[in-house]
């Protein structure tokens, strides 16, 4: 008898599981009435940090949040970088979390992108697109702004820039 292994019988690495766990804790906080639009509760997160450990809008827990989706190769999308870099900068130390969700993605896309921008914000990555779904993205970039309670106040589709995003951010403070 002959033993052959499945085409797809890899060994999971420590990154597949972390989004495996990502997966399956994420799908069950998941509920089709949030859809991450303005005035509802924000869906919470399926995205991994670049060393593959999942996060959650828990860890940002009495904070304005925004979350900015991108793609690699997404001119606005790379253009708008300095501007977020320089609101990071300005907001952190006022109780701002801002956090890019690369989509679709990996780990290298993101660091190149890093590297370009000299950025200083958080970078994620959604391989399997789970929470740009969750937020029904469909355009890139698109940018939300989420309140101290977890609910989202503004949405941008297209290249954002700093000042909008202050104006948006402000009055949540």
């Amino acid at each position: 008898m002959r033993h052959t292994k499945p085409a797809w019988g890899v060994k999971a690495s420590a990154k597949t599981a972390a989004l495996g766990l990502a997966l399956v804790l994420g799908l069950a906080a998941c509920k089709p009435e949030e859809a991450g639009r303005a005035g509802a509760k924000a869906p919470d997160l399926a995205a991994l940090t670049l060393e593959g450990t999942p996060t959650s809008l828990r860890d940002h827990a009495g904070r304005v949040v925004v979350v900015n989706f991108w793609l690699g190769g997404c001119a606005p999308c790379l253009t708008e970088m300095p501007a977020l870099e320089a609101f990071h900068r300005g907001w952190a130390d006022k109780g701002v979390d801002l956090m890019a969700i690369n989509v679709g993605g990996n780990a290298q896309i993101v660091r190149k992108a890093i590297t370009d921008v000299d950025a200083t914000f958080p970078f994620l990555v959604d391989e399997l697109s789970l929470t740009a779904s969750r937020y029904e993205v469909a355009v890139f970039p698109t940018t939300l702004v989420i309140d101290r309670q977890g609910i989202v106040r503004a949405r941008f589709a297209g290249e954002m820039k700093d000042q909008v995003l202050a104006q948006a951010v402000l009055p949540l403070l």
